[in-house]
């Protein structure tokens, strides 16, 4: 413990050791968030076990996407306190606790309560972990690091996808929670290696970020706000397919093994965008904002349009277009909030972000299987979540009337003096 220590008190950004602690963060995503985005695979199982309808079963996932933001300023004033290597044993321990509790219940309800919102809770500490990590551990490559380590959710739906629906083929779901509840506990010793006294950089930057959950000034920040309500959009967007599109296979009579492949083609082209989306925002002539909207579109167009997919092919290509888009629009879219503020406020601006899009993720696939359940088909709701995300591809040209507003008011005032 002592050697990793000596260690990690004298890295440099931009080293081999961030580089090391950057796989190592990958992996704890790729493990739990990525688990939990591969749980679509499981939604007809779900269904089936406790005999229940789309909504009640997309409670399932969507309490875990949407606790796990809204917990985002707690998490992260935890991880304040208690630094990176408490956080992340805690985050992958808790995660643990709820798969394999979640594997003894007999009602979704109590599904929720033991599986749902612990997993939420977990999951919340390696999100709020991951972004942080990347900031103080890198400098020059910070947006590709950060692409590199949320590529973690994709490469985690690519694996996970496939291995759970053999899993449950063979040990039926129950015992498929068990196994990987233990595998989780055992990826809690990756946090030990993270060393919970931060460097007199990492100090600076979090006592100043102890004000966050408290830091009303940030609603003053107009391109902030903005993109808090355009991360809201994209939220309730891309969570229906991640959700549902299992089920929407079963209903067009696409086996369940292919359907998990599809997941697995999200995942690929997820990781490979999120890459992407780093190594593009780190270039000076690119415009990460516009990306962000670029992004956005596609997802939400692409999801309108897969109401027209009736086969595997046509749902197999949606995959590819949703999923590319999907990843660029993640990364572009933590960089776009870390340039909106100061660099005093970056976490404070991320748990706002992640506050409001939590918001959305929780009401998102419930609605979604509402609709699927009232109409018998998902065609509404999938153009309905097409249509937000298309709106919130829009938003952000909010910021180019603030702006010449703000222009005109300046040269109005010197014309004054």
């Amino acid at each position: 413990m002592n050697f990793f220590s000596g260690i990690i008190v004298s890295f440099k950004q931009d080293s081999l050791w961030s580089w090391f602690i950057c796989g190592l963060t990958t992996l704890c995503v790729i493990l739990t968030i990525g688990f939990s985005s591969a749980l679509g695979v499981l939604f007809p199982v779900f269904m089936n076990s406790f005999r229940e309808n789309r909504e009640s079963t997309a409670w399932v996932a969507s309490i875990i996407h949407g606790l796990t933001l809204i917990l985002g300023p707690v998490m992260g004033a935890f991880l304040n306190k208690f630094g990176f290597r408490v956080t992340t044993i805690l985050g992958c321990l808790l995660c643990s606790l709820g798969v394999t509790l979640g594997s003894f219940v007999s009602t979704i309800y109590m599904l929720y309560v033991t599986f749902s919102i612990p997993f939420a809770m977990g999951q919340s500490l390696i999100f709020v972990s991951e972004a942080i990590i990347v900031n103080n551990y890198f400098d020059k490559r910070k947006s590709f690091a950060l692409g590199l380590v949320t590529s973690g959710t994709g490469l985690g739906t690519m694996i996970l996808s496939p291995s759970l629906q053999a899993a449950v083929d063979v040990l039926e779901w129950r015992n498929t929670f068990r196994v990987f509840g233990g595998l989780l506990a055992v990826s809690s010793l990756t946090g030990v290696i993270l060393h919970q006294s931060p460097s007199s950089q990492e100090r600076n930057m979090n006592r100043s970020s102890k004000k966050w959950s408290w830091n009303l000034s940030l609603f003053k920040n107009s391109t902030l706000l903005v993109l808090v309500t355009t991360g809201a959009a994209l939220m309730f967007s891309r969570l229906v397919p991640y959700v549902h599109l299992m089920k929407h296979c079963d209903d067009l009579g696409i086996l369940a093994d292919k359907s998990s492949t599809i997941y697995m083609v999200i995942g690929i082209f997820a990781s490979l965008g999120r890459i992407g989306g780093g190594f593009l925002c780190d270039l000076k002539f690119v415009n990460s904002r516009l990306l962000l909207q670029a992004a956005i579109f596609i997802m939400a167009a692409s999801t309108i349009l897969l109401t027209l997919a009736k086969t595997y092919f046509g749902v197999f290509t949606y995959a590819i277009f949703f999923s590319s888009a999907d990843g660029l629009m993640i990364t572009s879219m933590i960089v776009e909030t870390l340039k909106a503020v100061k660099e005093n406020e970056k976490a404070s601006a991320v748990g706002l972000l992640m506050l409001f899009s939590g918001i959305s993720a929780l009401i998102g696939p419930p609605l979604s299987g509402l609709m699927a359940d009232t109409f018998g088909n998902y065609i509404v709701a999938f153009i309905v979540a097409g249509g937000v995300g298309v709106v919130g591809s829009l938003l952000p040209f909010i910021l180019l009337c603030l702006k010449r507003e703000a222009g005109r008011d300046e040269q109005n005032t010197q014309e004054d003096a």
